[in-house]
């Protein structure tokens, strides 16, 4: 009985744990979307420097292309978009958001709507963990495009 009690008390300290973190997953998530539907720049500051960034863009005619950039390169791409993008209001809607532990970290998984082109990317995510001061901060994330509008 004991040993039971322990075990209970012990699983319920874990299980408060992981809540806690998957809670800072979600936190930090709905920050990053925060910070991309107002068009601030200050959403680079998410990303890790080492980040990796993987795009994959299909074309109507067929050709398909991989991109993968630093966290680094990233950001600035980041910055220097903010303006275009706000001036063409291209927000993304994310649905379906689902947090799962991953590595040492989460990965959160979505579609992603754009706005502005009328399409879903199905195989968005990010994956998100603490960097040495203890932050947690995007380490990797994977996005769908596409040139043309679907609307």
């Amino acid at each position: 009985m004991k040993y039971q009690i322990i075990a209970l008390t012990l699983l319920a300290i874990v299980l408060s744990h992981n809540a806690q973190a998957n809670d800072a997953a979600k936190n930090l998530f709905t920050n990053y979307i925060q910070l991309s539907d107002t068009f601030d720049p200050a959403v680079a500051n998410l990303y890790a420097d080492n980040a990796k960034i993987h795009v994959y863009r299909k074309y109507p005619h067929g050709t398909e292309r991989a991109m993968e950039l630093s966290g680094a390169q990233w950001k600035q791409l980041l910055i220097r978009a903010m303006p275009l993008a706000k001036a063409q209001n291209d927000k993304s809607i994310f649905s379906n958001i689902a947090i799962t532990k991953y590595n040492k970290g989460y990965k959160i998984k979505a579609n992603r709507y754009s706005n502005r082109k009328c399409y879903t990317d199905s195989g968005y995510y990010m994956v998100v963990a603490l960097n040495t001061s203890g932050k947690l901060i995007i380490i990797e994330e994977y996005s769908e495009t596409q040139p043309q509008s679907d609307c």
